[in-house]
């Protein structure tokens, strides 16, 4: 029997799919903090000005329960001059995990197969398909992959995007640099009595969250928390009721300053590693490492999996050897003008990239500051 699909244009329907939403993210085989309804809504809602709602929902019956659901929002583009209309995930830029969400005991060629369907039926709407983030460990990923790539009148593009850790926290079942961690180890007790204090999940969230933002904004210029519209988001994210018990905010304080903090989340599986900061001036003595020890050991007690999540700094392959991979994936008409002028500048820049030309550029760069003065 086919799936029945909808579509969900409007805010208000949005907003009523919220009990629905969670409770097929809850019932998911690879759930995801980032699946929950309050990312997506809370998310169109603050930063998607101007786009469009193109939430594909399917179902056994059309009054039946969600058996999977694609998160998508259409976003209006220009490429060399040329107006493209993109079909993303509503959080795409934002999360780092994102996909097509299908109920564990529903076959993913199934749901995938009817999501693809529907998009097919109205491809009238979009131009490409730009899904980002969609992570090897879900094979959902790799069924959109090969549903896409069996419609011949479709072009399907995949890409490695970025690596992925993830520690297996049950005893026994991680490989570490025991080396690394036992130096890191030596500094995490050594701290209380240089006057550091290390607080994990600390229960001042509301007092603290003001602080952290400042702090994350010092670390790293480029935050989203120092944005207007992001930040307006996070503000609506950790506020929301949905999402308080998924919070977890850790600081390593001296005295009054906030030395380095990590603001992240904790489901029944696992914790999530989101955004770290720290005070530059304590960069000697060493407070992220341990702070992201600190962690990783108050975790193990509650949790199955830590997820250090995209990026993979070599820091973190201090914890585990156990890496996957976030994929991109582009889906448009064959031959299409609109499809290929969006994809040009990306195909462009890839192509430079790989073959090394801005490392090069900056090696000869810096070497030309190192060269003594021509007399």
């Amino acid at each position: 029997m086919a799936l029945s699909v909808e579509l969900v244009t409007s805010v208000e329907a949005f907003e009523r799919l919220r009990k629905e939403w969670n409770e097929l993210v809850d019932a998911m085989e690879f759930p995801e903090i980032f699946y929950r309804w309050e990312w997506s809504f809370l998310f169109f809602r603050h930063c998607r000005a101007g786009d469009e709602l193109f939430v594909v929902v399917a179902r056994d019956a059309p009054a039946g329960p969600i058996a999977a659901l694609a998160p998508l929002c259409l976003r209006r583009a220009r490429s060399f001059g040329v107006g493209v209309t993109v079909a993303e995930t509503i959080v795409a830029g934002i999360a780092d995990y994102q996909n097509f969400l299908v109920r564990a005991g529903v076959h993913r060629g199934r749901a995938v197969t009817a999501i693809l369907d529907f998009l097919d039926i109205h491809a009238d709407r979009w131009d490409v398909l730009d899904l980002q983030q969609f992570c090897s460990r879900d094979p959902t990923t790799f069924q959109i992959v090969n549903a896409a790539q069996a419609r011949h009148h479709w072009t399907a593009r995949t890409h490695m995007q970025t690596p992925v850790a993830v520690r297996d926290l049950r005893p026994g079942r991680a490989t570490e640099d025991t080396g690394r961690l036992h130096r890191i180890r030596s500094r995490l007790q050594a701290l209380p009595a240089r006057g550091f204090e290390v607080r994990i999940a600390c229960s001042d969230f509301d007092a603290l969250w003001p602080r952290f933002c400042d702090l994350h904004v010092r670390t790293w210029p480029g935050s989203p928390l120092g944005r207007e519209k992001d930040r307006k988001f996070f503000d609506a994210l950790v506020a929301s009721e949905g999402m308080r018990a998924h919070l977890d905010l850790s600081v390593v304080s001296s005295g009054e300053k906030m030395a380095a903090a990590h603001f992240g989340f904790i489901d029944d599986r696992k914790a999530y590693y989101y955004m770290p900061a720290r005070d530059r001036a304590f960069h000697n003595d060493r407070v992220g490492a341990v702070l992201l020890l600190a962690l990783v050991d108050h975790h193990a007690k509650t949790c199955t999996k830590f997820d250090f999540m995209r990026t993979l700094g070599t820091y973190k392959t201090w914890y585990t050897d156990t890496i996957d991979m976030n994929y991109r994936i582009v889906i448009h008409a064959n031959a299409s003008l609109r499809a290929l002028a969006y994809g040009l500048f990306d195909v462009s820049r890839r192509f430079v990239v790989e073959l090394g030309l801005p490392r090069a550029l900056l090696r000869l760069l810096r070497e030309k500051r190192r060269a003594p003065p021509v007399t």
